[in-house]
């Protein structure tokens, strides 16, 4: 039998380890929770960046589409007219 694709475990992997901190019902300091929040507000900010980035370029993409459908729109009209008029 070949074992190299055998998945490999350590003594004791079955265990989850934990740091202290976090089993022995510790409360986080002032300066831990500032530093949680200020952490998140700073993920909040820069996914509403992104947010506004993406809404921006598919506003700019719409613009640019409804300008192209208006101009063929104009082109149609014009060549519809120029036809009617020749005949």
């Amino acid at each position: 039998m070949n074992d190299t694709l055998a998945p490999v475990r350590s003594l004791g992997s079955d265990r989850l380890l934990l740091p202290a901190s976090a089993t022995d019902g510790a409360r986080l300091t002032l300066a831990d929770r500032l530093e949680l929040r200020v952490g998140f507000w700073l993920l909040l900010r820069s996914a509403r960046r992104q947010d506004r980035a993406r809404d921006h370029d598919d506003q700019a993409r719409r613009l640019v589409n409804d300008r192209l459908r208006v101009d063929r729109e104009h082109a149609a009209l014009r060549a519809n007219v120029l036809n009617s008029v020749r005949a």
